[in-house]
């Protein structure tokens, strides 16, 4: 069975491996610390640190994290279940979609950035590295498409 899964890896276009890589370690990241706090005053110290999951702007990290779900999703479910996707509206490609979500990850990382920008840890860094790494995956597998190799999701059969 590892054999079969190794081999359908090998398979995969760059652009599918970054999708596969990067969704689950954005979810992981997103329980790091991506805001954090240091003060001390009269001898007394505290800290306090918030998560991706967490305030400020807590609903656009959230919606990058469940994209990169999503997009990795995709991608596990035609390589690794066998899984034919439906057909989208036309002018609408699976790789397409792929863009649009890695960049909408994109998208929403930075509006949590522009929210609250001050105070950053490096969990909101790795997190921004990730968010864009989904969009460069997303843009390999257009870029794919483009060139007629019908990369991730360019049409509903099992070669994604």
């Amino acid at each position: 069975m590892s054999a079969n899964i190794q081999e359908q890896f090998q398979k995969m276009g760059l652009g599918e491996k970054i999708i596969l890589i990067a969704g689950p370690l954005l979810f992981i990241d997103s329980f790091l610390k991506w805001y954090s706090v240091s003060f001390e005053a009269f001898g007394f110290s505290a800290s306090v640190s918030r998560s991706g999951w967490q305030s400020p702007g807590a609903l656009w990290s959230i919606l990058a994290v469940l994209i990169g779900l999503v997009m990795c999703g995709l991608v596990v479910a035609i390589r690794f279940g066998n899984v034919k996707l439906p057909e989208l509206p036309q002018g609408v490609t699976w790789a397409r979609l792929h863009l649009g979500l890695g960049g909408a990850a994109v998208l929403f990382v930075l509006v949590k950035f522009i929210n609250e920008s001050s105070s950053l840890s490096y969990g909101f860094y790795i997190g921004i590295i990730l968010a864009l790494a989904l969009a460069a995956g997303g843009f390999l597998l257009f870029q794919e498409e483009q060139k007629g190799g019908g990369g991730a999701g360019a049409d509903a059969g099992p070669s994604m």
